[in-house]
């Protein structure tokens, strides 16, 4: 038998044209994905109930009941209300996109179709859908305290909600905009929304790995890191939020600075400061260098207006969700303390110290540059 985590993905098509069901099949069958079909709203609703598919890709305009009225009732049904909808819609039909959201769709596909933006879009629905199962795990391990489990999905409301509806805002203005909008505007609205996606995208990740470090299910696999890589990779991620805050982000880094550490973990280190710093900016200038010696690289960002006593006594566990303010615009002492756990298990540290006018502070994180 095939376990949860080797088993291939399971994809219900749900379209009356032929045609389009034939194109779907053909590439997606050739991908690896198992697929079912359906050509009505009726059939749809009993394939997903057996099969429970992964996703559904659901047409909006079909005869009898249509792909909104479908959606609606999937997601009233106990069974398959968490199944993902990507809906199937026409290139320019931007009302029927942005009603596909309110009735529940996740993301939507237009047509004329195009296998590789197709594949695109399933497999980050299967990722996101992948991460809400497992946070949905977490909380046996967060604590048997019922109070602080209620606060730790309480604290996830709040911020994920807020993210999306920030999100969800944006998109639609600017979809019923778009025809009047000029081309500097469409630029400003492209910055903004791909600047609140990368955020919302952040804190779920935030949250994520810092459920997965309750539960010491993360493995540390350290190797040589150049620091010029990540943190231009870094950058490159984040310049649109930046633009978005009217702030510039700029580093002094040297290639072939090298530090030993999990890629993957300093990498989201680095982020998480780079997102708390650009919450909270001492200046409209956001400059990250580095210092080398023979034994360590120290990475410093500069600079935020978080004072240096933000660092004692960071808690854990559910002692740490009695200190978290879901006023906060970031989830602050839950990702200094994820930072701080994972340099713990590369042998690094993070640190602040104040910039010369005493203005602000600046981060340090300091990583071996040997095993």
């Amino acid at each position: 038998m095939q376990t949860q985590e080797n088993r291939k993905p399971t994809i219900l098509i749900v379209d009356d044209n032929f045609i389009n069901l034939n194109i779907l099949l053909e590439f997606l069958n050739q991908e690896g994905f198992k697929t079912l079909i359906a050509q009505d709203g009726e059939t749809a609703i009993r394939r997903a109930e057996f099969g429970l598919p992964d996703i559904i890709l659901l047409d909006i305009m079909m005869a009898g009941m249509d792909g909104f009225e479908t959606c609606k009732q999937l997601k009233n049904n106990e069974l398959t209300r968490n199944i993902p909808v990507i809906f199937l819609t026409a290139l320019t039909d931007t009302v029927n996109q942005m009603k596909g959201f309110e009735v529940g769709g996740v993301d939507y596909i237009t047509k004329p179709f195009v296998p590789l933006d197709v594949i695109k879009c399933i497999k980050k629905q299967i990722k996101i859908k992948k991460q809400k199962e497992e946070l949905s795990q977490l909380t046996p391990s967060i604590s048997e305290d019922t109070e602080a489990r209620d606060r730790f999905f309480s604290i996830i409301v709040h911020k994920m909600s807020k993210a999306f509806n920030q999100l969800h805002d944006l998109s639609r203005f600017f979809a019923d905009s778009i025809t009047e909008l000029n081309t500097d505007e469409i630029t400003v609205f492209d910055r903004h929304i791909f600047g609140s996606a990368r955020n919302t995208i952040n804190i779920l990740e935030t949250i994520l790995y810092w459920g997965l470090l309750q539960q010491d299910a993360l493995t540390v696999r350290p190797e040589k890191v150049d620091l010029y890589g990540i943190v231009s990779a870094a950058l490159y991620t984040f310049q649109k939020l930046t633009r978005t805050r009217n702030l510039h982000m700029s580093h002094d880094i040297q290639p072939e600075c090298y530090f030993q550490s999990d890629p993957e973990m300093a990498y989201r280190v680095l982020a998480n400061l780079i997102v708390l710093t650009l919450a909270y900016p001492a200046s409209d200038k956001i400059i990250i260098f580095a210092e080398k010696t023979d034994t360590h690289v120290t990475l410093m960002i500069k600079d935020t207006v978080l004072q240096s006593d933000i660092l004692n006594d960071l808690k854990d566990s559910k002692d740490l969700l009695q200190t978290i303010s879901t006023n906060d615009a970031l989830p602050i002492q839950l990702t200094l303390a994820l930072c701080q756990k994972m340099l713990e298990l590369n042998d690094a540290k993070i640190g602040m110290q104040p910039t010369d006018n005493q203005q602000g502070s600046l981060f340090c994180v300091t990583w071996p540059c040997d095993p």
